[in-house]
């Protein structure tokens, strides 16, 4: 097969793994809410999910600061990279 091909038939099987955004409910975003505010209160690490773009990632990670502003948590993960997330973003949380 050309290289063209194999290029085209991998976007293809990744375009097929693609997800719907899932809808979260306000009970959900107030347990969401709720793990996170404890999480952060005892400096435990929590596994965050994240939509993006029809994927769904994990990131583990300690929450540093809420800001309630930009709707954003400011996660520091295991390796002590800082990633921002839109609170809207997320999809599921646990230890």
């Amino acid at each position: 097969m050309l290289p063209e091909h194999v290029a085209r038939l991998k976007h293809d099987l990744a375009e097929t793994k693609k997800i719907d955004n899932p809808i979260i409910d306000e009970q959900q975003a107030e347990e969401f809410e709720a793990t996170i505010a404890y999480a952060m209160s005892v400096n435990k690490p929590l596994v965050i999910s994240i939509y993006n773009s029809g994927v769904v990632n994990q990131l583990k990670g300690y929450t540093q600061y809420i800001n309630y502003e930009k709707k954003m948590l400011h996660i520091k993960d295991m390796s002590d990279d800082i990633h921002f997330v839109l609170l809207d973003d997320i999809v599921g949380v646990s230890y």
